[in-house]
C-alpha cells in the first residue's frame, strides 16, 4: 500500500443545519483521517480515470447480458412507447423486485435461502426477483439500454454523510450509484434501488452531488440535478369551525410530495401502524404552535413509490381565538410553530445548508359561529426574493375566514455573508405569521 494521504475536517463543518445552530468553540475539534490506497498515483486525475475503468469493467461484466435484458424489457414496454414511458415502465418494473437491503421482517431461513443465491448478474438478478439496491439500480441501466436509450453508471457520494471532495482520492466515499439517461438531449437521474423513490427524483442525499460516470476510456464527473422547490412540497389543508367558546374544530389534510414524501416513508419503513399513526400525529402536533387533539383517519400506501402521501386528520385546538376586552383576536397562521426560533441569533460563522428546495402551502378556512362579526383583516403580504418568498392572504366571505400561505426555500446552501439578509426575511416571516384577526364574538365572549 501507498503511504497514507492525510485528511485534515472541522468536526461539524459537513452537517450545516437549517436552524440558527453555532456550535460551541469546544466542539471545533480537528480531526486526522488516514486515507490508504492500494494505488501510488499522487495526482487526482489519473487516479480517478484508474477508478472509474477499473469500476466500468466491473459494471459491464455485471449487465452484460444484452439478449436476457431484450427479452426481459420486451415483457415491460411497447415498441410504441415514447422513451420518457419507457423509462417510467422499467422504473415501475424493476422497483417490484425485492429489494434486500429494505427488507424488514426477514426469518433465519429466508436469510439464509438469499445467501445462498448467488447473483453474478443482471440475468440472475432478474430471474431471482430479489436483490440489494445497489443491484437493482445496474438492473435498471441494463433494461434501459436494451430498450435503446443511452445511458451510464455514475458512482455518487451522499451528502448526508460528508461532502466528497477528489483530492482525498477515497473510491471507498463514492458508496452509492444512480443511472443518468439521455433524454431530449439532457440528462436525467434515477435511482430505483432506493426504496420508495418517485420516477424522475433521486434521494435528496444524491441531489446536487459530483458524480464519476464510468466509461471505457477512463470516465468523467458529473453534477447530479437538483429538483426545484415545486417537486418536493407539504400542502395542508384545513376546513374548520370555531366554537363559541374560540375553539377549532374540524379536518386537516396534509399532503408530502416528491422529497418530503420519500423522507416520511424512509423514516417510517421498519415501524408498525401504532408507530406510523403516533408519528405522523406528532408531525401534525409540531406544525401547530399550541396543544390540540388529533386524531389520524386513513391508511397511506406506505409502501409505493408514489410522488404523494397524504394524512387526513380530525383536529381540535382549544383557545384558538383569544379575549381583548370586548373582542376577540384569531391568529392568521395555523400551521407557524416550525418557523418560531429560525434564524433567532444576530451572527452566524457558518454556511446555511438546507436538505433541499422545498415549498409549505396553507389552505384555512374557518367558520365562524353566526353572530361573530369580523372587524378586521390583516392585508395580503407578497415577499419574492430570488431563493426565497412568503405570500399570505386573509379574506372574509360572509363570517367564513379564508387564509392561505406559501413559505418557498428554493436554494441549498448559503454563504454565511448572506445570513442577515436570510434572517431578515425570516423576521417577515415571523411577523407576518404573528398578525391577528379581530372580530366581535356574539352573545359569549371568546375564552383566553
Amino acid at each position: 500500500m501507498s503511504a497514507g494521504l492525510v485528511h485534515l475536517e472541522i468536526n461539524n463543518i459537513a452537517a450545516f443545519q437549517t436552524e440558527d445552530y453555532m456550535p460551541p468553540q469546544n466542539e471545533l475539534k480537528a480531526r486526522v483521517d488516514f486515507l490508504y490506497a492500494e494505488d501510488s498515483e499522487t495526482q487526482p486525475d489519473k487516479f480517478w480515470k484508474k477508478v472509474a475503468k477499473k469500476q466500468n469493467d466491473e459494471v459491464e461484466s455485471f449487465i452484460g447480458k444484452r439478449k436476457a435484458m431484450e427479452q426481459a424489457v420486451a415483457q415491460i414496454v411497447s415498441p410504441t412507447d415514447t422513451p420518457e414511458v419507457k423509462l417510467q415502465k422499467i422504473y415501475a418494473r424493476v422497483q417490484q423486485v425485492r429489494n434486500t437491503a429494505y427488507a424488514v421482517g426477514t426469518t433465519e431461513q429466508e436469510r439464509k435461502r438469499e445467501k445462498e443465491k448467488t447473483i453474478r448478474n443482471v440475468e440472475d438478478l432478474w430471474k431471482s426477483g430479489s436483490g440489494s439496491g445497489h443491484e437493482i439500480t445496474w438492473l435498471y441501466l441494463a433494461l434501459v439500454r436494451a430498450a435503446g436509450l443511452e445511458a451510464y453508471p455514475v458512482l455518487v457520494s451522499r451528502r448526508s454523510e460528508y461532502f466528497f471532495m477528489p483530492l482525498t482520492m477515497d473510491p471507498h466515499r463514492l458508496d452509492d450509484n444512480v443511472v443518468p439517461v439521455k433524454l431530449n438531449g439532457k440528462d436525467t437521474f434515477y435511482d430505483p434501488g432506493t426504496a420508495f423513490t418517485p420516477f424522475g427524483i433521486l434521494p435528496w442525499p444524491e441531489t446536487g452531488v459530483k458524480g464519476l460516470r464510468l466509461d471505457k476510456d477512463g470516465g468523467a464527473w458529473v453534477a447530479t440535478t437538483v429538483p426545484d422547490s415545486t417537486v418536493s412540497n407539504i400542502v395542508r389543508k384545513a376546513d374548520l369551525k370555531m366554537t363559541d367558546q374560540g375553539a377549532l374544530e374540524g379536518k386537516v389534510t396534509v399532503t408530502f410530495s416528491g422529497l418530503e414524501a420519500l423522507s416520511m416513508r424512509l423514516e417510517l419503513r421498519n415501524e408498525d401502524e401504532t408507530a406510523r399513526t403516533k408519528y405522523i400525529e406528532d408531525v401534525v402536533r409540531e406544525f401547530i404552535p399550541v396543544g390540540i387533539d388529533v386524531d389520524f383517519k386513513n391508511k397511506p400506501d406506505w409502501s409505493s413509490s408514489s410522488p404523494t402521501l397524504v394524512g387526513e386528520f380530525e383536529i381540535k385546538v382549544q383557545g384558538w381565538a383569544s379575549a381583548a376586552g370586548h373582542r376577540a383576536l384569531i391568529p392568521v397562521e395555523l400551521f407557524s410553530a416550525p418557523k418560531k426560533h429560525v434564524f433567532e441569533h444576530a451572527a452566524r460563522v457558518h454556511p446555511i445548508y438546507f436538505d433541499f428546495p422545498t415549498v409549505r402551502m396553507d389552505d384555512v378556512t374557518i367558520e365562524l359561529p353566526l353572530d361573530w362579526k369580523v372587524n378586521s383583516v390583516p392585508p395580503a403580504h407578497k415577499d419574492e426574493g430570488r431563493v426565497c418568498s412568503y405570500n399570505t392572504t386573509a379574506e372574509n366571505h360572509l363570517g367564513t375566514l379564508h387564509l392561505t400561505r406559501k413559505l418557498n426555500i428554493d436554494v441549498l446552501l448559503l454563504d454565511a455573508k448572506y445570513y442577515g439578509a436570510l434572517r431578515q426575511f425570516f423576521q417577515v416571516v415571523k411577523t407576518g405569521d404573528e398578525q391577528q384577526i379581530v372580530v366581535q364574538p356574539g352573545g359569549i365572549s371568546a375564552s383566553k
